[in-house]
């Protein structure tokens, strides 16, 4: 199991709040989740010699930025758990691809748990909190992603493309 501790200064964005709860029933999956689609203000996966050319050097030029989040800024104790653009939204369907995935973890009873094609099983520790950022490659297939203690309120899928 992949498990990567850095640390990282950057709060989540106000858009983050959006989350879909899961306070004992199965995530929401009504219109405000939203497919994440390339565009100009989420760069779509790794193309060769693809840049992003945003000017500055922040070493994203090739790779879409993904949050895992558990919980929410108010509470992070709070049984939410979500997988967001860079602009906050739910994200149910990618294109197959290199991705930047931030874990916003910051509970002590939860954790963010991805599994699926191509050995795919990274996860945040139960015990602590964890503020780190991977880079992972999707392949076409289902994944899944729970809080392992609570898996029957706090679960989640995504679709990735091929």
């Amino acid at each position: 199991m992949i498990r990567t501790r850095t640390t990282a200064a950057a709060l989540l964005i106000a858009a983050a709040l959006a989350l879909t709860g899961c306070a004992g029933v199965a995530q929401d999956t009504d219109d405000d989740a939203v497919p994440a689609t390339p565009s100009a203000a989420t760069a779509g996966p790794a193309s060769p010699g693809a840049s992003d050319d945003d000017g500055d050097d922040d070493g994203d030029d090739d790779v879409t930025e993904l949050v895992a989040m558990v919980g929410t800024e108010q509470d992070p104790e709070a049984y939410e758990i979500a997988l967001l653009d860079d602009d906050g939204r739910a994200v149910t369907t990618l294109p197959a691809g290199d991705y930047e995935l931030t874990f916003r973890d910051r509970s002590r009873m939860h954790n963010f748990h991805l599994t699926g094609p191509g050995d795919v099983d990274v996860a945040t520790d139960v015990a602590g909190s964890d503020e780190s950022t991977i880079e992972i490659t999707l392949e076409p297939g289902t994944y899944a992603f729970v809080c392992d203690p609570h898996q029957g309120s706090m679960s989640g899928s995504l679709e990735v493309t091929g």
